[in-house]
């Protein structure tokens, strides 16, 4: 997918059937493709986070009802005509809608694929399914794997860590075309996912740290800890469910003896 493509899947139409899937006010046919399209999407799926986010939020927080809704409101009460039932679809259907509506003006604001991909963005591909079955180690440096991105090559955690290789993956991240390979140890899996490009700001409030002389920034999403740093002035993205942010910044910060290059 190339960014034009990743930009045309976020329209406004798209955007307004997230919003409707987070708060379950889109139903059949239109549920059915659009999960289909979440489901081969990665900006997709992370849209729709973001969507679900805003829904949560709005349903913990004190937001009051639009001028319109309420005067609607006020009139459905003064038509005691009206069967109660169908008084009460209304309302209700009316309060969907507006969370739908604010949950698509939070998306709206938030950062989009215009802005470039975000750490978590990133992270969040750790989940997705390797589409390559395995990575080959580098014959030339057994620290290494046969798998690179911008001249920034995957490091071989076999030995020192016990963590397997267990494919990747390649995807278009808001117009970067980042890999992701995962590796696999006692029913753990992580993914360590290389942005090509400028460098991403880590996420607001992430701990700074250095370890064995590497700058790494640590913060932490749904899904648990995410560690990023820099290795040729590329930013890395290292996550894993139910994976220690300690265990995360021993593989970030490994340097294989002077093999694995910075």
């Amino acid at each position: 997918m190339n960014g034009d493509s990743a930009h045309d899947e976020l329209d406004e139409r798209t955007l307004r059937q997230l919003a409707q899937l987070a708060d379950g006010t889109l139903s059949g046919s239109r549920r059915d493709a659009l999960e289909a399209r979440v489901a081969s999407s990665p900006e997709l799926r992370v849209a729709l986070e973001r969507q679900r986010s805003a829904v949560a939020a709005l349903r913990g927080a004190d937001v009051p009802a639009p001028a319109g809704l309420r005067q609607r409101i006020e009139a459905e009460h003064s038509r005691p005509s009206v069967p109660v039932r169908r008084r009460r679809l209304a309302i209700g259907g009316a309060l969907a809608g507006a969370a739908a509506a604010v949950a698509l003006v939070l998306a709206l604001v938030a950062p989009s694929g215009s802005g470039g991909p975000t750490v978590v963005e990133a992270a969040q591909l750790s989940g997705l399914p390797a589409t390559q079955a395995s990575v080959s180690v580098d014959p030339a440096n057994p620290k290494l794997l046969s798998a690179s991105v911008a001249g920034v090559s995957f490091p071989n955690l076999h030995a020192d860590f016990v963590w397997h290789q267990a494919g990747s993956r390649s995807d278009d991240l808001n117009g970067r075309r980042t890999k992701t390979v995962f590796y696999k140890r006692a029913g753990q899996r992580i993914g360590y996912t290389i942005l090509p490009g400028d460098p991403v700001d880590p996420p607001d409030g992430a701990r700074q740290t250095v370890q064995n002389g590497v700058k790494l920034s640590t913060a932490r999403d749904r899904a648990g800890a995410i560690v990023t740093w820099l290795r040729g002035g590329h930013t890395c993205v290292l996550s894993g469910s139910g994976v220690s942010a300690k265990d995360l910044r021993e593989v970030a910060s490994w340097k294989g003896d002077g093999a694995v290059p910075f």
